[in-house]
């Protein structure tokens, strides 16, 4: 091969380029502490340098998990904590209020301080965290818990849902941020529905749904009498029929035989005689009377009219009259079925359902209801404030019986609160620790990393000086190359 001086200097070039380079890489890895720059810098640890900083990204994102975790949680739990201290007041004022000893007037004053309780639980309930409103389920966006005001007084509506949220943790472990606001302030197991009142409505055996404590409005509807040919349902026997108040007013129900009316003219001429219901006490009427009210001995009421009485007749009139059920104050009405002893009656505003056996009814009148086992804590809250103001206007025993059924329910509630607390505490020690162990693998891989990616200082700086010895060296010679004759001037 015949060596030119034009391929001297190109291989010399070559060199210089090649010694610039290296002495550039050095310094970049030294400026920026890196070793892996580009790929080729060391082919054989890209791989295993892109598997950490993977690994660290997902660990990242795994901590910020956690962290958001515990405080999600770490707030839920602070602020069942409060709810608890609430619930225990609450049973202390029940148990004060159910003192017999006490007046009107004090009982109305505990009543305000349960108001306030449950105007701060309900806040409570609705708490937002850092994704949302706590207790809502999956529902985080809006409140989960309304009050509304019905026909028949104050509830609490739950708007959220029976989900949960979750955040990863890592290796396939979701941890659930929440629990539904339906299963901490809400109910335990259901027990029997318990019928106060004199209707002789009575609990079906269907499934309620109502919760806490209702009202069951039982009403009368068109009372009729004997064969009920005569106008306005009378009877063509006896003359007499119902008065003018007797659909607005009578409280008298029931199928045919329930009733009877003992109707005796003592005139012979249908111009007076008494009158009495279901054995009662027997009370005077003349043929001026068109609308006399008449009580049994129970004080169920029919009103009558006795302008047509058949002169001489004494005898028994049955008597009969249909009715309605409501369980939303009248809004929505069931005619009573008097041979069902499972009929249903749904609450319009509410949606809640109630099963009545209806066989026993016999009087109109208002049923209060209350649910066993089925008040959250807000119905609870409610029936204590209503009963200390003694809302119905019932005798003391039956008020001091309502507020004493308070105190099992708060009993119940406080059982939840725990059960949610407990729950609650275990996962943030789950998410703390998830977090700890993230912040021990973030560090052994960080360790891996910069054994992978950064320099070596001590040995890059030896290459550093090493790097501008060769440059300096080519440049030397390069320089020498160019005094070189030409080949020519040698020829």
């Amino acid at each position: 091969m015949r060596i030119t001086q034009s391929l001297l200097y190109r291989h010399q070039s070559d060199a210089l380029t090649s010694a610039y380079l290296r002495l550039f890489d050095v310094q970049a890895q030294l400026s920026s502490g890196r070793r892996l720059l580009k790929p080729s810098d060391d082919p054989s640890s890209i791989r295993p340098a892109l598997d950490v900083r993977a690994g660290r990204r997902r660990l990242e994102q795994v901590r910020k998990n956690a962290e958001l975790a515990s405080s999600e949680l770490g707030t839920a739990e602070g602020i069942l904590r409060t709810a608890s201290d609430m619930v225990a007041r609450a049973q202390e004022i029940a148990i004060s209020g159910a003192n017999g000893s006490l007046n009107q007037a004090d009982r109305s004053g505990l009543a305000i301080e349960v108001d306030g309780l449950l105007k701060q639980l309900l806040s409570l309930a609705n708490s937002r965290g850092l994704s949302g409103h706590l207790f809502g389920g999956g529902l985080r966006a809006n409140p989960p818990f309304e009050e509304v005001q019905t026909a028949d007084g104050t509830v609490v509506m739950y708007r959220g849902d029976r989900s949960t949220s979750t955040v990863d943790l890592g290796d396939s472990l979701e941890l659930e941020l929440n629990l539904p606001g339906s299963s901490i302030f809400g109910i335990g197991a259901r027990g029997a529905t318990v019928y106060s009142g004199t209707t002789g409505a009575a609990a079906g055996s269907g499934n309620d749904s109502a919760r806490g404590t209702d009202r069951l409005t039982v009403a009368h509807g068109v009372t009729t009498l004997g064969d009920g040919a005569l106008a306005g349902g009378g009877d063509s026997a006896s003359g007499v029929v119902p008065g003018a108040s007797s659909a607005a007013s009578d409280t008298l129900l029931g199928p045919a035989g329930v009733w009877s009316l003992a109707v005796v003219d003592t005139s012979g001429t249908g111009a007076a005689g008494t009158v009495s219901l279901n054995g009662g006490p027997p009370v005077s009427w003349t043929a001026a009377d068109r609308d006399l009210a008449v009580t049994a001995a129970d004080g169920t009421l029919v009103h009558l009219d006795f302008g047509g009485v058949t002169a001489g007749f004494s005898g028994n009139v049955a008597a009969e009259a249909t009715g309605t059920l409501s369980l939303d104050g009248g809004i929505t009405t069931r005619a009573i079925d008097f041979t069902a002893d499972n009929q249903l009656v749904v609450d319009s505003e509410t949606g809640a359902t109630l099963f009545v056996d209806a066989r026993g009814i016999q009087r109109a009148g208002a049923e209060v209801l209350r649910f066993e086992g089925a008040y959250d804590l807000f119905a609870a809250l409610i029936e204590l404030r209503d009963s200390l103001n003694n809302v119905d206007g019932e005798p003391l025993d039956t008020q001091l019986d309502r507020i004493r059924g308070t105190i099992a329910e708060f009993g119940r509630g406080e059982d939840l609160l725990l059960a949610a607390l407990s729950s609650f505490g275990a996962r943030m020690r789950l998410a703390d620790t998830t977090r700890s162990r993230a912040d021990e693998l973030d560090l052994l891989l960080a360790q891996n990393q910069s054994s992978l990616e950064d320099v070596d200082f001590a040995a890059a700086t030896i290459e550093l000086t090493q790097s501008q010895l060769v440059l300096e060296a080519g440049v030397a010679i390069s320089g020498r190359i160019a005094n070189l004759p030409s080949l020519t001037q040698i020829l």
